[in-house]
């Protein structure tokens, strides 16, 4: 089975700290020669009096080192996702830089270098954001129709949806737990939450939703939910029921040895000495079964051959060779 392993941030700091100034990333650069990165003020500075790479001591340009670096955006994107509230700061601190220094900001710098951007801009999501969601029933017959008759079909159930406001933190189990104990929905129910008809991982939270499927805060972050039962496996075992109490064997030895153990077995004898039940013969095969019991009754076949053979063995000897069954004339 496929197991989800969660590590901790301090696990992939190797990964997102700069080795110059020991701290994340902060517009991201790599060197276009040996891919490592830094801080972008961190790089700049150092190639000021170096050629070579800090870490691999690779040559990065000969004469114009700063030709082979470049901004990396999918990077620095990582780390302010991965690192709680860092872009918030970062973008703070721009904010508070620029105000003392009004000369220093420049035409040419963007919005985000000004500290200008938000994090609904950025799409980037905190620990302590409040993300705002709809819940409803997943129908599939009417998703399915509802390309069709988009206007009719929200017309008919106008009430079906539900509007939260979640902790970005909180979990499919959580939501799935509060979906339970609002419509007592019994336990032997399982609650499934969907996004976009997509079963979801009981471990996401609603900021990995977000991420994942690409939420663009143009409105509530939409899931679905439905209702199945636990019970499903109880319907494997049915055939084998079937097969028991109709005496169904598909080995054809097997069935020639009961038919030649029918055929010697003293069925219409009367017998008093035998300790079981004489066999019943041969008739058809019940027409109703019970379903999804508990236990179910020992079926005729198969106890019926050794029942025979016990008979035979026991009670019908030969007169010569002991004990006859005391059936009136012997």
């Amino acid at each position: 089975m496929h197991r989800t392993t969660r590590i901790k941030i301090t696990e992939l700091n190797p990964n997102l700290i700069c080795p110059l100034c020991v701290g994340y990333f902060i517009d991201a650069t790599t060197i276009v020669e040996c891919l490592h990165s830094f801080c972008k003020t961190c790089i700049v500075g150092f190639l000021e009096t170096n050629k070579f790479c800090p870490r691999c001591d690779v040559q990065v340009h000969k004469t114009r080192p700063l030709l082979s670096i470049r901004s990396d955006k999918t990077l620095q994107d990582i780390v302010y996702k991965l690192v709680p509230g860092l872009f918030k700061d970062e973008m703070k601190r721009r904010r508070d830089f620029y105000a003392v220094n009004p000369t220093a900001s420049g035409t040419n710098g963007s919005s985000e270098d000004r500290g200008e951007v938000t994090e609904e801009e950025k799409r980037i999501i905190s620990d302590d954001e409040i993300i705002s969601l709809s819940i409803e029933f997943h129908d599939r017959n009417r998703s399915e129709k509802k390309p069709l008759n988009c206007q009719d079909t929200d017309k008919e159930k106008p009430n079906s949806k539900r509007f939260l406001r979640c902790p970005a933190v909180m979990t499919v189990t959580h939501l799935a737990k509060f979906l339970r104990s609002k419509m007592d929905i019994p336990c032997n129910y399982r609650i499934e939450v969907l996004y976009d008809s997509e079963p979801l991982k009981d471990y996401y939270t609603l900021m990995d939703i977000a991420y994942i499927y690409t939420w663009r805060r143009n409105g509530p972050l939409p899931l679905q939910y439905r209702v199945q039962p636990t019970c499903k496996r109880l319907k494997l075992s049915q055939p084998t029921v079937l097969a028991q109490s109709d005496g169904m064997n598909t080995n054809p030895n097997s069935e020639s040895e009961s038919l030649s153990d029918k055929a010697s077995s003293p069925v219409n004898l009367p017998s008093s000495s035998s300790p079981l039940p004489s066999p019943v013969p041969d008739s058809p095969a019940p027409t109703t079964v019970p379903h999804l019991s508990g236990t179910v009754s020992c079926p005729l076949a198969p106890l019926a051959s050794s029942h025979k053979l016990t008979v035979t063995e026991n009670s019908y000897r030969p007169s010569n060779g002991g004990p006859r069954a005391e059936n009136g004339g012997s």
